[in-house]
């Protein structure tokens, strides 16, 4: 499955690039629909010492309640919403892995997904160019598509920047760091070797909770036209001083993905809404 860190390319990616217009527009509609598409090459899992191509579609809904919201900034609901401080919903979501040399004989890492809350301090940006603080906890689960397992929970505080080069212009670049803790559940996915599942390489390891990595990222996005919206994104995860260094199925201390993608709404409601 791809790293956790190329996820993110999807959760930066497609927001900012539904973003980079948004401040030349006096109103945006109330809700908009079409799809999402984009590939790139993603490490099998985090700290895997090989990569695949993966491509993906899906369906896209943009929803500008007076409450309820489902936009660029997530699943928020707007019941703390102030100058400084900001609640609302995060999610990721990683590629399934089959065909992984290190863990042959093993059995395969399902489709990964993650959602919880998170709360995003905004005071920072009044100096210029100041970040945004993302505090984020994530509940993961695991699903072949047919049964869904808890895989644990992530705390994952991250510092993000989005900074437009040319004033109004419909291209942003995001840049972000984010390291992140995992619960035991999850490091035993990916880093338990059970005593059956040993072999003259691969000895038997037991995975502890604790320090995953730090992913670093940048995101190029823009919007050429109503409707229309991109990404290019590239990202850096490293893994040295993690809680798991010496299971035998992390055999990359460092891991880089990249990816693009192109979102289309070409459905959209009449009336328009604010922020």
């Amino acid at each position: 499955m791809a790293a956790l860190a190329a996820a993110g390319a999807w959760a930066v990616g497609p927001a900012s690039a539904q973003a980079a217009a948004a401040q030349d527009e006096t109103g945006q509609p109330r809700w908009e629909a079409g799809v999402a598409t984009g590939g790139g090459r993603v490490s099998d899992y985090p700290g895997a010492d090989q990569t695949h191509a993966r491509g993906i579609v899906l369906p896209v809904f943009i929803y500008r309640g007076p409450v309820l919201r489902v936009d660029d900034g997530g699943i928020r609901g707007r019941f703390v919403d102030t100058p400084d401080w900001t609640f609302d919903l995060s999610a990721t979501a990683a590629f399934n892995a089959r065909n992984n040399d290190a863990r042959q004989g093993m059995a395969g890492l399902d489709y990964l997904f993650g959602v919880g809350p998170q709360w995003i301090y905004k005071g920072l940006q009044r100096r210029h160019g100041g970040p945004t603080l993302h505090l984020k906890v994530r509940a993961l689960m695991s699903t072949n598509l047919k049964r869904i397992d808890p895989r644990g929970v992530t705390f994952d505080p991250e510092l993000r920047w989005r900074l437009q080069p040319v004033e109004g212009s419909r291209t942003a670049l995001t840049l972000s760091l984010q390291p992140t803790w995992a619960s035991g559940a999850l490091q035993r996915y990916f880093y338990q070797v059970a005593p059956g599942e040993a072999t003259s390489t691969r000895p038997a390891f037991a995975a502890r909770a604790g320090y995953l990595g730090t992913q670093a990222g940048a995101t190029v996005s823009g919007r050429p036209a109503k409707g229309i919206s991109w990404f290019v994104s590239a990202q850096f995860m490293s893994l040295r001083g993690a809680a798991n260094v010496a299971s035998p199925l992390l055999r990359d201390r460092s891991n880089a993905s990249i990816g693009a993608g192109v979102v289309w709404t070409p459905w959209r409601s009449a009336d328009l809404v604010g922020d």
